[in-house]
């Protein structure tokens, strides 16, 4: 498993906690509204975050591939 679906996982659990429980117990929609929207915030930031990470990463892999094959120099 790698770290974005770790990642989407656990925040997975408590969103379905959350519908659980507010059907089981009748709770409000706009209460449960509240810690959704909570929980899609934290989401998307994880998500960003580790998109930022890979594109970095890759972006490092490329400069060194292009060092290696020494790409720009006039022969």
């Amino acid at each position: 498993m790698d770290q974005i679906e770790q990642i989407a996982s656990g925040l997975m659990m408590p969103i379905k906690k959350e519908v659980n429980d507010a059907y089981y117990y009748g709770r409000h929609p706009e209460d449960s509204r509240k810690v959704l929207d909570e929980l899609e915030t934290k989401l998307s930031s994880q998500l960003a975050r580790q998109y930022d990470l890979g594109w970095k990463a890759g972006q490092q892999a490329l400069a060194q591939k292009l060092q290696q094959k020494k790409v720009g120099g006039h022969k």
